[in-house]
């Protein structure tokens, strides 16, 4: 089959390889839709191993499917947690399976992605989709659903505000899922002016760019005189913990969302004398269900953020766009069978 194929440093090339093997409990989806995501332009930071198959955002119909798995059918059309689980481990007996010790994920190491023409997968991964949502939004529910994540570790309620700091794509989906979840005002922070516009105009959050106004400042203006109920990192950068802490109200909560490249001390102070809650958000715990609930019945829009679909040819175009226009461009799906 076609595939893009990791080679190591900052090279993807377009190769033939094996279409993957299937076990019992597994199935083989051919793909039709396979975004992009940010982290994987860090495959060398993260020491992997090439050669890989990249791809974790995934959507298609079912192909083939093991002797063992009874639910699904030939042709149904899916989208896919990328997380498979060993079922065996503490996190998994504990009910927390998305952190598995042992975890399986499409795109890592020894477990290709769906950059690919057709991708393997456990049977337990694979999410049916509503019949109003395409493959293109479908390859974007597991961003949606690490998202929600967010909100739930935080135990966030109806009629709270929430702080988003990041203006990429993952502001942009939590932005979307605080407006869903009720939020009594969804505020972002970024400094691409396009991006902050595009976020307010569709989520009717209320936006601050950071190069012409100081966070702070524009807080002030809210009439939150405690502060913020929750705030959410997802940006990386350096300074983003910290200033997601000092946003906060006594006993506010702050999500660490991002893998944060180069960290600073965090405020250990106000961190104890306003008991501040710090809890980190990574991957997603039955969260699919609500996020394709929430597409189906056309509360969240998906599509809106998707603003280059190519072939898989045209991988690394799609990646040069999404790295020098950033401003204008939040998500690139790749189109295998196109």
């Amino acid at each position: 089959m076609k595939a893009v194929v990791w080679t190591g440093h900052n090279n993807f090339e377009v190769q033939e390889v094996p279409v993957p093997k299937f076990g019992a409990d597994q199935v083989l989806v051919e793909v039709h839709a396979a975004s992009i995501c940010t982290t994987d332009f860090h495959y060398p930071e993260f020491g992997c191993i090439p050669p890989i198959v990249p791809g974790h955002e995934v959507s298609g119909t079912l192909a083939e499917i093991g002797k063992n798995v009874h639910d699904l059918h030939i042709g149904q059309r899916v989208t896919l947690d990328p997380v498979q689980r060993c079922g065996r481990c503490a996190c998994c007996a504990g009910g927390y399976g998305h952190l598995c010790l042992n975890a399986r994920h499409l795109g890592d190491t020894d477990i290709p992605g769906g950059w690919g023409q057709w991708v393997a997968i456990d049977a337990k991964n694979v999410y049916p989709l509503p019949d109003s949502v395409g493959f293109t939004a479908a390859a974007l529910t597991e961003p949606a659903a690490v998202c929600l994540e967010s909100f739930l570790r935080a135990d966030f309620q109806k009629g709270q505000t929430a702080l988003i700091l990041g203006d990429g794509t993952f502001g942009f989906i939590h932005a979307m899922i605080g407006r869903i979840l009720g939020a009594g005002k969804i505020l972002v922070a970024g400094h691409y002016p396009e991006r902050l516009s595009r976020i307010e105009a569709k989520t009717g959050a209320l936006t601050c760019n950071t190069h012409r106004e100081e966070l702070s400042d524009f807080l002030r203006k809210q009439n939150l005189p405690a502060g913020i109920d929750l705030a959410i990192e997802c940006t990386g950068a350096t300074a983003a913990p910290n200033l997601g802490l000092r946003s906060l109200r006594p006993r506010g909560t702050l999500i660490i969302f991002s893998l944060v490249w180069e960290p600073e001390i965090l405020d250990l102070g106000l961190l104890s004398m306003k008991e501040l809650n710090v809890l980190g958000s990574c991957r997603s715990l039955n969260c699919f269900g609500p996020c394709l609930d929430w597409m189906g019945q056309g509360l969240l829009n998906l599509s809106e953020l998707v603003d280059i679909e190519m072939p898989l040819e045209q991988v690394n175009e799609a990646m040069d766009l999404l790295r020098t226009d950033k401003k204008n461009r939040f998500k690139a799906v790749l189109l295998p069978q196109a």
